[in-house]
């Protein structure tokens, strides 16, 4: 068997999510090798079969199942796997339930490498970013969660297409949750350097139409075709790209703040050692009040999560 000394990056779990992701990051070319794992042994025997047959053409990567075991020592750990809600199910319910899958898998996973990066996809991915960091044992800074990336690059875009210009040229963060409480950074937005209202001006009800309709474009997507995968599969080999080649990219990212207790979304550069340095937006009073209201709510799951007792407690009788 050869040896293979390149980095290496390991898929747990493989659904559409994670299968979009591993064919990314394989037509990258950015690892040497990438480990797959899922709790369904023939789905993650067929998962595999498929993506290896994407590697014929060209310099590819070995794909191969393996172990959390295995997993474990990888450069880079990608976490997909979870549960989604059942009907009738509470928030709260799904949380603790993704929460064990985590811990779960992390005990079969340890001990990590000792420099590993573990990236969190699970969803609620704030709240499992911030247990993934209690249950790993590694350093704050090599564990977080792939956050607002997708929501920051579907803000690009459709900021690009307004203003017809290269969405790469377009400079913009949602930070916050990474769900319904998300905040757009207005006032730290720019086009090529240029301050977007200097480009093209845009008034509240220009602002609150392209709010919604980033909030919601997921699930108006999976009404239609179920889920959604290509474009967070795109993201998280970005992520990757960005942690294996060192190569510094400023990323709205899912991490922990000692000062606030939960993880959260805001700027990071991110390199082979994770996040090497975390940044805080100077924001107008608007954006500071909605990112303040974000913060809160997802302390307050967390602590309802950490005391399921205390929120039946106070629940109001029925």
């Amino acid at each position: 068997m050869a040896d293979f000394r390149g980095p290496r990056i390991a898929m747990v779990g493989v659904g559409k999510v994670g299968a979009a992701a591993t064919y990314s990051i394989i037509h990258k070319q950015i690892a040497s090798e990438v480990l797959i794992y899922d709790i369904n042994a023939d789905y993650l025997d067929a998962q595999v079969q498929d993506l290896r047959d994407s590697t014929s053409f060209g310099i590819s990567p070995r794909v191969r199942a393996a172990t959390l075991k295995e997993c474990g020592q990888c450069d880079v750990i990608v976490f997909t796997a979870g549960t989604n809600q059942k009907p009738g199910e509470s928030r709260l319910a799904l949380v603790q339930r993704n929460i064990g899958v985590i811990r779960d898998g992390f005990e079969q996973m340890k001990p990590f490498k000792e420099d590993a990066i573990i990236v969190v996809v699970t969803n609620p991915v704030d709240v499992m970013t911030y247990f993934a960091v209690q249950y790993s044992g590694l350093p704050a800074n090599q564990v977080f969660g792939s956050g607002t990336v997708l929501d920051t690059t579907r803000l690009k875009d459709t900021i690009a297409q307004r203003a017809e210009v290269a969405p790469r040229d377009v400079h913009a963060y949602i930070v916050g949750e990474h769900g319904d409480s998300q905040t757009i950074a207005w006032s730290n937005m720019a086009i090529g350097g240029i301050p977007v209202d200097q480009v093209m001006p845009l008034n509240d009800e220009e602002r609150s139409e392209i709010a919604e309709f980033i909030r919601f474009k997921a699930d108006r997507l999976n009404k239609v075709k179920g889920e959604t995968s290509w474009g967070v599969g795109a993201c998280i080999s970005n992520i990757c790209t960005s942690v294996l080649l060192d190569e510094r990219h400023i990323l709205p990212i899912s991490h922990i703040s000692e000062e606030k207790g939960i993880s959260y979304n805001r700027p990071a550069l991110v390199g082979r050692r994770g996040i090497i340095r975390s940044f805080d937006l100077i924001l107008n009073e608007t954006e500071q009040a909605s990112l303040d209201k974000s913060i809160a709510k997802l302390q307050g799951v967390v602590r309802t999560t950490e005391n399921p007792g205390e929120a039946a407690a106070t629940a109001p009788a029925s």
